[in-house]
């Protein structure tokens, strides 16, 4: 190390091992945890006659601040980890080493989530909502403004939840040393001379597919939605850049296509396809070129711009670009003497998405039950909201999502739509818990079906209302039932043979034509009045016809009356009989008229 700088370490408000020695490294890189470690000998904080490190475990949980030439370079973090070494040397070494603020993130698993149109800021500071403010100093930087659609955190920690985030939608995550940075903030362009404050330096390139077709479904539209890679082509002012692109392109010939339909949301549409293809493309391009090195800059941080140069090697006096570098990975090393150097990893600068970005990110979970929030789906569709146990706590639901069903088609289809408190099990698709599904409905100790008889011989349907139908399998009775809240009803008695037809009011027949076929007999019982309209022909045919009236009956006919029998009897059994004619009347027989006595 030959560049002398000015440490300074501070231990919970206080200066720390002023008067000792010890070796230190900070470590901070884009997406990940930034960490530290210092180590110093036994002695410099416990005594001789301790035979372990009674002092320095009381470090444990406490701040460090570690500064570097006034200023120049800021950390504070917390220690996480005391660790004793102790090999031939009686006092040993003592590691303090620890985290920067990610460190709270990472041990908060939580189950959250938010309604499409949440922008990404609102959920990334709902997300650092309880941690302590004093260690974890948020800024939302480029790119947060973004309109997320339905996001889950699932069983994620906070940190694993918003690097998912940030990989997704292709935001830089990091901390600065003193800033958490969600999306890239307050970024500064150093210059560097290889030779001068850039000791080392190793530029790598390598070949990255960029050629490939996305497609998916949007079904609330049902459009079939296609993005080309081509439409977001990399662009970069590295000199080294647009070759690699090129041979990229000629090596990776064979176009790929990618499925999205499991990753596509309703709200974000094409927009979210394009966006999704975008990331992909470029993080990919990100990596096309890579630089890695050693140098004295002490002001350098991740996600600085490092605008690197160098000397021509034949006139001293000329400079040469070696390109801009996004600084994705920096180790800073530096002793109690003030020897300093930094190990960094960098990628070419101008691109939009960090490397580590990916488009196509999903979160995963299995399949979980919930209750039915809403059914009055505004497009008609049959979808439903619903509530996960997980979300009552935060009075939060599904979107409106599909429900399953046995058949769906344009006009037609099985539509049964679940009731709003009815227990439902919900699938996702391809196990993202951001694309949720109904798969079925489930009965509970709350909700018991009230068709269970021990035999499994009934199958039914019930209504809200208590519209059923039910089938009964039991051996000798089998039946099936029709019937309404108010008992209208429809039996068919398999084990007699019959069918039950029972209307508490009125009964009504519209046909254009009606046939009944009875084999044998037929019994019609009528307890109040019955009147037959008939603006035709009336035709009756009978072996014989028994007709008893109790009291008065009259025939009233507009014209003709023919009866014709092979034999009349007319008998009058009480009074008399009386026949009027306003014209002639007339006896005719082929015999003789016998008028009796």
């Amino acid at each position: 190390m030959s560049k002398i700088i000015i440490p300074k370490l501070i231990l919970n408000g206080k200066d720390f091992l002023t008067k000792h020695g010890y070796s230190a490294t900070v470590e901070q890189s884009v997406g990940g945890h930034s960490v530290f470690s210092i180590s110093f000998p036994a002695n410099a904080t416990e005594t001789y006659a301790g035979t372990l490190m009674d002092n320095a475990i009381g470090f444990i949980g406490k701040r460090m601040y570690i500064g570097l030439d006034n200023g120049a370079m800021e950390y504070t973090g917390l220690i996480t980890s005391v660790d004793l070494q102790k090999g031939a040397a009686a006092a040993g070494t003592i590691v303090v080493s620890g985290h920067g603020p990610s460190v709270l993130l990472a041990n908060s698993v939580q189950c959250l989530s938010y309604e499409q149109g949440t922008p990404l800021s609102h959920v990334a500071s709902d997300t650092l909502k309880g941690h302590s403010k004093e260690i974890l100093k948020a800024i939302m930087g480029e790119g947060t403004d973004i309109a997320l659609p339905y996001t889950v955190q699932y069983n994620e920690s906070d940190l694993s939840f918003l690097q998912r985030l940030c990989r997704k939608y292709g935001l830089w995550f990091y901390h600065n040393g003193q800033d958490y940075c969600i999306g890239r903030s307050g970024s500064k362009q150093i210059a560097g001379t290889y030779g001068v404050e850039v000791t080392a330096l190793n530029l790598s390139t390598n070949l990255r597919e960029q050629r490939f077709g996305v497609s998916g479904h949007d079904w609330m539209g049902d459009e079939l939605l296609q993005t080309p890679s081509s439409s977001f082509g990399a662009n970069s002012g590295h000199p080294y850049f647009g070759q690699v692109k090129e041979e990229s392109d000629f090596v990776f010939d064979k176009k790929g296509n990618y499925d999205y339909t499991v990753g596509q949301h309703e709200y974000s549409r094409q927009m979210g396809m394009d966006r999704a293809t975008k990331v992909s493309v470029l993080a990919a391009a990100a990596g096309m070129v890579a630089a890695t090195g050693i140098s004295e800059l002490v002001n350098l941080r991740v996600a600085d711009i490092l605008a690197l140069e160098g000397f021509n090697f034949t006139d001293a006096t000329e400079k040469h670009t070696f390109g801009n570098y996004d600084i994705t990975k920096i180790v800073h090393s530096f002793d109690h003497s003030g020897h300093y150097q930094n190990r960094f990893e960098a990628v070419p600068a101008d691109t939009d998405h960090p490397p580590y970005s990916n488009g196509f990110l999903a979160p995963n979970c299995a399949d979980q039950r919930g209750l039915v929030l809403d059914n009055a789906d505004p497009e008609g569709l049959g979808r439903v909201k619903v509530q996960f146990p997980w979300q009552l706590e935060i009075s939060q639901s599904t979107p409106w999502i599909k429900t399953s069903t046995p058949y769906a088609g344009s006009g037609r289809g099985f539509y049964f739509v679940p009731e709003k408190g009815e227990e439902v099990l919900v699938g996702f698709e391809g196990g993202n818990p951001e694309k949720p599904y109904v798969i079925g409905g489930g009965f509970n100790a709350s909700a018991k079906s009230g068709f269970a008889d021990g035999q499994n011989n009934i199958k039914a349907i019930r209504t809200r209302s208590g519209h059923t139908i039910e089938l009964n399998d039991t051996e000798g009775g089998e039946m099936i039932t029709i019937k309404d809240k108010n008992n209208n009803s429809i039996h068919i008695k398999t084990s007699e043979g019959k069918m039950v037809f029972t209307a508490l009011g009125n009964m009504e027949f519209n046909a254009k034509n009606v046939r009944f076929n009875v084999q044998e007999d037929m019994d019609v019982e009528i307890g109040g009045n019955k009147k037959e309209s008939i603006k035709k022909t009336y035709e009756l045919d009978t072996k014989n016809s028994t007709e008893r009236v109790f009291d008065d009956k009259e025939i009233n006919i507009g014209k003709r009356l023919e009866q014709v029998s092979g034999e009349s009897l007319l008998t009058t059994t009480r009074g008399e009989m009386l026949i009027d004619s306003t014209g002639k009347l007339t006896l005719q027989s082929k015999d003789a008229v016998d008028y009796g006595d």
